[in-house]
């Protein structure tokens, strides 16, 4: 039987390592830890509205600074290569629950740390309590990201009745969320080709995107200019003006799209597109030089 030598040895062992790592951390100024392994957002709206433009489920880990599973977790399970390439199909969202208190109400927190996972639309579809090994994280991770039966669902849904212009829609969309363009692409042309559907926008500016990561940048810019012209008012206009920039930096138009990403980030500044616009722009310049 272990005795109580062998558990301090072990907690000894824990905070060793954690030293080590915030030792390291600390002696880079403006850089956390979080910058060399996962990529933490702390603006939870910020991570909504990107894990909707991204199509990407958000994994949230609600902490405090006086929490010592937590710091275990960051110093032992964040850093695990697998868990940091699996949070890679994630938008990751680290929240202080002392400083969130609202947040975390909302979330009914009572204990620390929790991992709680919500699908790209915001609902919330599991939650781990306490202490996570990297094993275990991964494999949950896993579990989400391969879960089939929601696609299953909309597939068989749309093969019903492949005229239901919502039917086709969503399973598009899911099929996009998978990294299955071509296969979105193709649903996507016959909903826009059908006319006045409810979901004509949506399928335009989808299908545009299909355009981009399939590589065609040239016919995605022409796309999102099209839908930019044409549906002003829609709530999804910052999300075409950003792959409406990026479309022309990847087509080699780099004024132009230098040119379409600053005006967005101007008027979008204090929203995650206009961020990521701004990133995009620095990375351009900094490619150039």
């Amino acid at each position: 039987m272990r005795g109580w030598k062998y558990l301090l040895e072990e907690e000894l062992k824990s905070l060793k390592y954690l030293l080590i790592v915030l030792l390291l951390t600390a002696a880079i100024p403006g850089v956390s830890g979080s910058a060399y392994g996962i990529d933490w957002m702390s603006d939870y709206q910020a991570g909504l509205e990107r894990a909707r433009i991204e199509r990407k489920p958000v994994m949230i880990d609600f902490y405090t600074l006086w929490c010592y599973y937590c710091k275990v977790l960051d110093a032992k399970t964040y850093v695990d290569p697998s868990v940091i390439a699996a949070s890679e199909k994630f938008v990751c969202l680290k929240i202080n629950a002392e400083r969130e208190r609202q947040l975390a109400r909302e979330f009914r927190i009572t204990g620390y740390p929790i991992i709680v996972l919500l699908s790209r639309d915001g609902t919330e579809t599991k939650r781990f309590y306490g202490y996570q090994t990297a094993a275990a994280l991964k494999t949950e991770l896993g579990r989400i990201l391969n879960d089939a039966e929601r696609l299953d669902a909309l597939a068989e849904k749309y093969k019903k009745n492949p005229g239901d212009g919502e039917a086709a829609y969503l399973y598009a969309d899911e099929l996009m969320a998978k990294g299955r363009f071509k296969e979105a692409g193709k649903i996507l042309e016959k909903t826009v080709r059908r006319g006045n559907d409810a979901r004509k926008a949506d399928a335009v500016l989808n299908l545009a995107i299909c355009r981009f990561n399939e590589g065609s940048y040239k016919q995605a810019a022409s796309e999102l200019a099209k839908f930019s012209s044409r549906f002003k008012s829609s709530l999804r206009i910052d999300e075409a003006e950003l792959f409406y920039g990026l479309s022309l930096l990847s087509s080699g138009q780099k004024e132009r799209g230098l040119e379409a990403l600053a005006k967005l980030q101007e008027r979008a500044s204090d929203k995650w597109v206009g961020r990521e616009a701004l990133r995009q722009i620095t990375l351009a310049r900094q490619g150039a030089e």
